[in-house]
């Protein structure tokens, strides 16, 4: 990986050579590890590393971009020359708007670990045997992704704008697969030493253990204890749909809502930037400094997302990223809402979103990884997966209870959350099926020929071979 010193030098000679345009220069740098598991056993490794530059050159409001993955003179000159003939020959972009100079950047919390970066293939084998021996146990199969990302972003225009940062992450999820149900734990960090396999693979296998033969329940409205990873799934949708832009003319269910009080109380929304559990980056759009903003406060809107044209059509600072997602909690844990739950559904993933109404954030989809009933303040049994029809504006306003936020995948911190009159509009019967957990000596599947192989690929790479 380039230094900071040699990726500016790289940036600054590519802006020095634009002929008295306005342009902007961009670095990446990435390099990953991927290994899918199915099946009991690794059935894909991939890994490589690239480096691209991309330059984009206004000539008035006309523009032209053209990105390299080779960082020798003449590369980097056919760079430019592509990049200004395509500035003068595009149509004038109406939604122009001038780049920005120097900014002053926040000191974030630290993004990049060296522990991340120096994963091996081996390493990560062992810990894809860590799932694989807790599933086999109770004769189950585990299918997931382990990968790994280390990145570097920069940022160089006409206007003296400079900025820099690098990253790394590591994610792991994996569903354990049991005769009548499944179950999956994931979890995503920056630094590899703060991944928990054991408990991640516990987890996993403990919830493919409690979601085995599912028993059929009425559709209807129930309260629902969603874990965070759900609440992701749902949220997530509503975020993206938190545009100023969109509001404005109509389209969303946040037209006109700037100011008025949408949803609960006891909901916050946020971006950070002193979390050490989920570092926000240092710049956005265009080389925009990120900074704290608040979309909801007290159920309140205060913000909706805006981009540099709306930002300025509109008069105000435009928002250089959407993400992370940080949601306020309380001090409570699943089970903690659980025991407050008179009757309702304790739900841990859903999946298979899409829009009903997208101008009023009606949502429709599917439970997933275990549903399961809670009676008197104690889980009684695993449901059926059903489809649900809701919307996430509902959800947030019909809350009883929230948990202490955690971290989910690489942009959300959120709570788990207990909400009322939840719609499940009808019984599915996916993810259930008459296919069984076979022991590996079954032979007639090729796939699971391969779990007996396992072993010998951690002894493989042990020895120097990449599979």
């Amino acid at each position: 990986m380039r230094t900071r010193e040699e990726i500016k030098g790289l940036l600054n000679k590519v802006i020095a050579a634009i002929p008295g345009l306005e342009a902007q220069a961009s670095y990446s740098f990435e390099k990953t590890i991927a290994t899918r598991l199915g099946e009991n056993a690794i059935t894909q490794n991939t890994g490589g590393e690239e480096e691209r530059i991309r330059l984009v050159v206004y000539n008035g409001k006309r523009s032209g971009s053209s990105i390299t993955n080779k960082m020798d003179d003449d590369s980097l000159g056919n760079l430019v020359r592509v990049s200004v003939q395509m500035a003068e020959e595009s149509p004038e972009d109406p939604e122009y708007v001038e780049l920005p100079g120097p900014q002053k950047y926040n000191e974030m919390q630290k993004a990049f670990f060296e522990d991340t970066e120096r994963l091996t293939p081996e390493q990560i084998a062992e810990d894809v045997g860590v799932v694989v021996a807790k599933a086999k146990e109770k004769g189950f199969r585990a299918s997931g992704l382990f990968d790994v990302d280390v990145s570097l972003n920069a940022i160089a225009n006409t206007n003296g704008l400079f900025c820099i940062e690098s990253s790394t992450e590591v994610n792991y999820s994996t569903t354990i697969h049991g005769p009548m149900g499944s179950g999956k734990s994931e979890m995503s960090r920056n630094s590899y030493a703060d991944m928990d396999i054991d408990k991640l693979a516990n987890t996993a296998v403990g919830n493919a253990e409690m979601a085995q033969n599912p028993v059929d329940i009425e559709i209807g409205d129930y309260t629902v204890i969603f874990e965070p990873a759900a609440s992701l799934e749902l949220l997530g949708f509503m975020v993206w749909n938190m545009d100023a832009r969109d509001a404005s003319e109509g389209t969303t269910v946040f037209a006109d809502k700037v100011g008025e009080k949408m949803f609960s109380e006891k909901v916050d929304f946020v971006i950070k930037i002193d979390d050490p559990g989920l570092p926000t980056p240092i710049f956005g759009d265009a080389g925009l400094a990120v900074k704290p903003a608040t979309w909801i406060e007290k159920g309140v809107i205060k913000r909706l997302y805006h981009d540099r044209f709306w930002a300025k059509q509109n008069g105000t600072h435009a928002n250089p990223v959407r993400y992370p997602i940080f949601m306020n909690g309380e001090d409570n844990s699943i089970d903690d809402l659980v025991k407050k739950c008179k009757k309702g559904l304790l739900v841990k993933n859903l999946w298979y979103i899409r829009y009903v109404d997208q101008k009023e954030l009606l949502l429709t989809g599917m439970t997933r990884d275990g549903v399961f009933l809670i009676e008197d303040g104690k889980i009684v049994g695993p449901v059926k997966n059903m489809r649900w029809n809701e919307s996430p504006v509902v959800f947030l306003n019909n809350i009883v209870a929230l948990t202490r936020p955690e971290r989910v995948g690489h942009y959300a911190k959120l709570p788990g959350i207990m909400s009322e009159g939840f719609t499940f509009s009808s019984k599915s019967e996916s993810l259930y099926s008459d296919r069984k957990c076979r022991p590996a000596s079954a032979g007639a599947d090729v796939a699971w020929n391969r779990i007996e192989f396992f072993d010998e690929y951690i002894r493989s790479l042990k020895e120097g071979a990449f599979l």
